[in-house]
């Protein structure tokens, strides 16, 4: 049975990397969007109805790059979300412990590895102005190659992010029970891999839900103690049928 599921994952990789795929950055900072949020969180879905709707803004796979880390930590009072995952919760709990935001909770925005509300006068992310490195990646298959142009003494982490794009759950118990949750950006593959080089050969994360029907891929570098991002590349991908339905 194991077997079978690893087989199905490499074709998955190969449908969605059928031709290499090139992403750079340029050296102005880009800007990571990150969503801290739970299906079983009444006070997400405005959150989550803002960052979905990011896929319509004009920079969007540009300079503008949005994730959604679904937590685990609400799914005791009453609802488990399927796309949470417990290494998330202690993501945010990092940021919290380096002072980035003042507690943990949720929904909780996070751009750039700051503390962000999207509040009554202005919707508007921060325009960010400062340089940075130059982060380029291929993809092909499950095989990534990066390599980031800056002058940095001590050893990077590369982030790399699968999204699930167009899911949707229709929830049963627990806060929202009886609505019908539309996600965008969900993050459903993560991995982290060090380099004292600045640069990476990896591979794409394997995923802890595998039913999407169209995806997405974000990568960022970080220091290897602390999230935030210093530069993101992204891109859609295109669509495809999913093989672990058939």
């Amino acid at each position: 049975m194991l077997k079978s599921i690893v087989i199905l994952y490499m074709l998955l990789l190969n449908s969605l990397f059928a031709e290499t795929l090139y992403l750079e950055s340029g050296f102005k900072r880009n800007s990571l969007v990150e969503l801290y949020t739970s299906e079983g969180c009444s006070s997400c879905p405005p959150a989550e109805k803002y960052l979905n709707n990011l896929k319509n803004n004009e920079n969007i796979w540009k300079n503008l790059f949005p994730v959604a880390f679904h937590v685990d930590y609400w799914d005791y009072i009453g609802w488990k979300d399927r796309y949470a995952s417990k290494q998330f919760g202690q993501r945010q709990s990092l940021y919290a412990k380096l002072k980035r935001t003042s507690t943990v909770y949720t929904p909780a925005f996070m751009v750039n590895g700051l503390s962000w509300r999207a509040g009554i006068f202005s919707d508007s992310l921060r325009d960010e102005k400062r340089s940075a490195g130059n982060l380029i990646v291929s993809v092909k298959g499950e095989l990534i190659k990066a390599r980031y142009k800056l002058n940095h003494k001590i050893p990077l982490k590369l982030n790399v992010a699968l999204l699930g794009m167009g899911l949707k759950t229709f929830i049963e118990r627990g806060e929202n029970e009886g609505r019908t949750a539309k996600h965008d950006f969900v993050v459903v593959g993560f991995k982290s891999v060090s380099s004292e080089n600045l640069q990476w050969t990896t591979t794409l994360p394997e995923l802890h839900y595998t039913q999407s029907k169209k995806y997405a891929l974000v990568i960022w570098v970080s220091e290897s103690d602390n999230p935030t991002p210093l530069q993101v590349v992204g891109s859609l991908l295109p669509s495809y049928k999913n093989i672990f339905n058939q």
